[in-house]
């Protein structure tokens, strides 16, 4: 199928010519993408340092418990700045 496609190119860069085309189109290795590409071994993005997920650790937990509403807003405002 490749060979087909060089062919068709060949004969395109040989009509080219005879039109007065003076650049003929030249033929272009083949990049190949890696199969796997490396993943982040952390399972949360990299945006998250470690402050922010204690302070969301840390309001998970204090939902679960009925926390003062006042509190948990002041967490929120925290991981806002």
């Amino acid at each position: 199928m490749q060979k087909e496609a060089e062919d068709r190119v060949r004969k395109m860069q040989s009509r080219a010519r005879l039109v007065g085309n003076p650049e003929p189109f030249a033929l272009e290795p083949q990049k190949h993408l890696p199969q796997n590409p490396p993943r982040d071994k952390s399972p949360f993005p990299s945006s998250f340092d470690h402050d922010t997920l204690i302070i969301l650790a840390l309001l998970w937990v204090l939902w679960n418990e009925k926390a003062d509403s006042k509190l948990l807003l002041a967490l929120l405002y925290i991981l806002l700045l």
